[in-house]
């Protein structure tokens, strides 16, 4: 049904097109024959009638549809079939609109403005007007803290004012291209005069004489060529010189080093953890996957320190992530600090975040002044300060509920130390921001300060302890989440540049084991057992979880697939571009390592309904063996209803939507998140994590 909605149109345009084609073909056939002329010309005018009849009663549909959308639309499987009706109609108004528009005038002579090409200009230059000053606002709203619209109207209003300059520009090449040979062309004709010339030019008589006149558009033209063509190399010429130039729009800045500020020292790191080593020791990794990620690592790590009577972060050493994962554990890292154990009170800040609309404000400075400055001479205007950096102040005045518009200046060891650290009965689990610099290396912002000789972190730069300052907290955390393409890369000024951590691991357990293997060398902590909890919220991640699980359930080594053919280009993107291989193996990494009695893996994912598509989809190609589709439907049809009974949303109204990677998340998402976490769907885990908690380890126990 969706395919006939999308063929319909375009069919339905090509029948307007070749039924206009057919009536001028019919008048050159007749044109010898008046009598047939003249009735050829009776049933063009009906069907022109017809045609600008349906124009109106379609734009007078798509009002009332909106009108009543607006009012009754519910996130439904009624309301998905209004707004497919509604986008039909549309589709359908729009291709009157182009076809009849000019023959308006025709029928219904009192709406000649709709057919005028001038009022018609005029219409787009006063909409390309208030669609700029909408934009306008929306760039101010990142500075104000104003509330934004949709992310898809602004979205569609950028396209809309880029499609007007792109249409202007080529009209006025088209106009100048014409007037450069239409005094000739015209005065081949004999029946054109200056007075039939004026009056079908559409320009009302008192504003004619704002029109070139004939004698004078060649020259017209020529000049106004130079103009675009001296313009055009000035543009040229500005984009080169803005490549080469530096800038520091995207920097993050380097304070000056502080002596007063209050770090803590490996060593002392060590001592802490020394008196935690009657119990294991836990690291917590999280992957990346923007709000998505965000939002689920925040909920679980609440639910478990709320299920362990908040004994869990008692005994972690780290959180380590990757993007959206990373900014999670930093954030909830922050709303402990803040709030302690009122899990009530860190609940309702997650919500907060949850809520907030990321992505209008992303796609409001991506093509507005960030993408403004990136042109010489601009680029030297608002250092330090761009999408990724207010994105940082709406979070940060989320959850210590401050309104300022700028971020503070302790680097991100003292702010640890001090408001997280500290706070928390002076223990907390150490953080390290990941994030990947454009040579291949990591960046690493450790929150404990360790000899620079260290070998702790293997091919990375040590980006909390820089040579010339320190980064900020929320800068430096604000490191990991740089999405390709809608975020910009975080410049560090003699360092380089760093995207997201998701382009080397996105997991976040490479850096972790990194740690541990640095712990392990100290005899003190090295007989305590380590439990790693990735968390994990990909749907592919799952689909691969559920592969594994179905092997091993049914003691399958392989699956028989015939593979679906792709181009070597294709294949080298789709590898490129997956971000999964890295976690992938240290999960079997892990998995394998936890036969080893003094380490445990514990894998957490956010759980989806899975079809067999998506699993084929998955393996790269159809499934050719009947038993192993057969025991592959029967396995997801019990995983699924594992999953649709936990969620219970058999309404009529939706309640819920499986989460997808977002910068804004509806309100059915958080509901999905938090009937999961509620669930059985995780109890698993967490008992398991409890169950460790409860176990007492010695030395002496362990030898």
């Amino acid at each position: 049904m969706s395919l006939f909605f999308t063929v319909i149109p375009a069919l339905f345009l090509i029948v307007l097109l070749d039924k206009f084609d057919d009536y001028q073909d019919k008048l050159i056939d007749v044109e010898d024959d008046a009598e047939e002329v003249k009735f050829v010309k009776a049933e063009k005018k009906k069907f022109v009638t017809l045609g600008v009849t349906a124009l109106l009663l379609s734009i007078c549909m798509v009002i009332v549809f909106a009108i009543v959308m607006m009012v009754n639309l519910n996130f439904s499987y009624t309301g998905y079939w209004w707004l497919q009706v509604f986008t039909f109609l549309l589709a359908l108004m729009y291709i009157l609109f182009r076809v009849f528009r000019v023959q308006v005038i025709t029928v219904y002579y009192k709406l000649n403005a709709l057919s005028s090409s001038v009022g018609y200009l005029r219409y787009y230059f006063v909409v390309a007007i208030v669609v700029l000053l909408f934009l306008i606002n929306s760039n101010l709203a990142v500075f104000y803290n104003w509330k934004q619209a949709n992310a898809m109207l602004i979205l569609l209003s950028y396209l809309f004012i880029f499609y007007y300059i792109l249409a202007c520009l080529v009209k006025y090449y088209f106009m100048l291209s014409i007037f450069k040979t239409q005094q000739t062309d015209l005065e081949k004709i004999p029946y054109v005069t200056d007075k039939s010339y004026l009056y079908n030019s559409g320009v009302k008589q008192k504003n004619r004489h704002h029109l070139v006149p004939l004698t004078e558009q060649r020259n017209f033209s020529q000049r106004r060529r130079l103009i675009a063509s001296v313009s055009t190399m000035l543009v040229i010429v500005l984009g080169i010189i803005s490549l080469n130039s530096e800038s520091a729009i995207h920097e993050l800045k380097v304070y000056p080093k502080a002596g007063h500020e209050k770090l803590l020292e490996m060593e002392a790191f060590k001592v802490k953890l020394r008196e935690r080593t009657h119990k294991p020791l836990f690291f917590v990794a999280a992957h990346g996957g923007g709000l998505k990620a965000n939002i689920w690592t925040m909920k679980v790590l609440n639910e478990i320190q709320m299920k362990t009577d908040a004994n869990f972060l008692n005994q972690t050493i780290s959180f380590s992530g990757a993007s959206g994962g990373m900014m999670g554990l930093s954030l909830y890292s922050v709303l402990v600090g803040q709030y302690m154990n009122d899990y009530n009170a860190i609940g309702t800040k997650i919500d907060e975040v949850a809520t907030e609309n990321f992505a209008s404000k992303d796609l409001a400075l991506t093509f507005g002044f960030d993408g403004f400055r990136k042109f010489f001479p601009f680029n030297k205007m608002g250092e330090y300060k761009d999408r990724s950096y207010y994105a940082m102040v709406t979070y940060r005045n989320i959850l210590e509920s401050k309104t300022a518009m700028t971020l503070d200046s302790l680097s991100f060891n003292a702010y640890w130390k001090t408001h997280i650290f500290d706070n928390k009965n002076h223990y907390f689990p150490s953080l390290i921001i990941n994030t990947a610099k454009t040579n291949g290396k990591r960046g690493v912002f450790f929150s404990i300060k360790y000899p620079k000789d260290s070998t702790l972190f293997y091919n990375s730069d040590n980006l909390s302890q820089l040579h010339n300052g320190s980064i900020a907290f929320y800068e430096a955390v604000s490191s990991t989440n740089r999405f390709p393409a809608l975020s910009p890369a975080a410049k560090i000024k003699n360092y380089g540049h760093y995207i997201d951590a998701g382009a080397i691991d996105n997991s976040g357990l490479l850096s972790s084991i990194d740690l541990h293997t640095y712990l392990l060398k100290d005899s003190t902590l090295n007989t305590t057992k380590k439990i790693f909890v990735e968390i994990v919220n990909g749907r592919n991640n799952y689909i691969w979880h559920l592969i594994q699980k179905f092997k091993k359930e049914k003691d399958i080594a392989h699956f028989i697939i015939e593979e679906r053919e792709q181009d070597n280009i294709v294949a080298d993107l789709k590898t490129g571009l997956n971000l999964d291989k890295i976690p992938n193996y240290l999960s079997d990494f892990l998995t394998d390592w936890s036969k080893d009695p003094l380490v445990s893996y514990i894998p957490i994912y956010l759980p989806f309904q899975i079809e067999l598509q998506e699993v084929e989809t998955f393996l790269g190609g159809d499934l050719t063996d009947a038993d192993q589709i057969i025991e592959l439907k029967y396995f997801l049809d019990q995983e699924n209803a594992k999953v649709k009974k936990q969620i219970n949303d058999n309404g009529t109204i939706w309640r819920t939507y499986e989460p997808t990677l977002a910068r804004h998340l509806s309100i059915s998402t958080i509901t999905y998140y938090d009937r999961v976490i509620r669930s059985k769907l995780i109890t698993d885990q967490i008992e398991e994590i409890q169950a460790e908690l409860k176990t007492i380890t010695t030395s002496h126990e362990i030898n």
